[in-house]
């Protein structure tokens, strides 16, 4: 008798749960809800971004985003040495990494990684490099980091009546920006462009 109220107890749970999500998906992503379908779905949002179940509808028409960016790092050692540090890419990683990563990544950068915003995004990312360069340093040269400069490098995607770039092809013309600096043993951040 228990074990058959487990079950069906067990059973409605998980119908709940997977109608619950497809709820929370189809409505979350529809293109032009309400104030008061805002006003419904502002509890359900933090669950959506944590578990990426949202869409942002810019990446559709009319106005799809024509930026191509990625961010790279350069490392400056206490002992004047520099290297490259490169955010994930989703065109230069692995097959299963890209299934499961690549795409997070690209979308993080493009909607997060702007010049002279969200500066504490800039830091955490500050603090994220500082962390895996030390960890890859304490396993090999033993340097010392002194300072990162990231660089954003952009590249407009013409409509394909202007240019038509066949499927696969990867953009090779990039201009780059430097948009922040960080030293990890300072609590001093800084924009690029900011005179501080």
């Amino acid at each position: 008798m228990f074990s058959i109220l487990f079950k069906w107890l067990k059973n409605i749970l998980i119908s709940a749960f997977i109608v619950a999500n497809v709820i929370v998906i189809v409505f979350g992503s529809l293109p032009d809800r309400s104030a008061v379908g805002n006003r419904i779905f502002n509890w359900v949002r933090p669950y959506q971004e944590l578990f990426a179940l949202y869409q942002a509808w810019s990446m559709f028409a009319p106005n799809p985003s024509s930026l191509n960016s990625y961010i790279d790092v350069e490392l400056t050692f206490a002992d004047g040495s520099k290297e490259k540090w490169n955010f994930p890419r989703s065109s230069q990683l692995g097959t299963a990494e890209r299934l499961v990563s690549g795409e997070r990544f690209r979308k993080f950068a493009q909607d997060n990684l702007i010049p002279m915003e969200k500066e504490d995004v800039w830091i955490d990312l500050g603090k994220y490099v500082a962390r895996e360069v030390s960890r890859l340093e304490d396993e090999g040269k033993h340097r010392s980091l002194e300072r990162m400069d990231f660089y954003r490098h952009t590249n407009r995607i013409q409509p394909p009546t202007k240019v038509f770039v066949p499927h696969g092809q990867l953009s090779r013309e990039f201009s780059e920006e430097l948009v922040f600096h960080f030293k990890p043993d300072s609590k001093v951040k800084y924009e690029a462009r900011n005179n501080n």
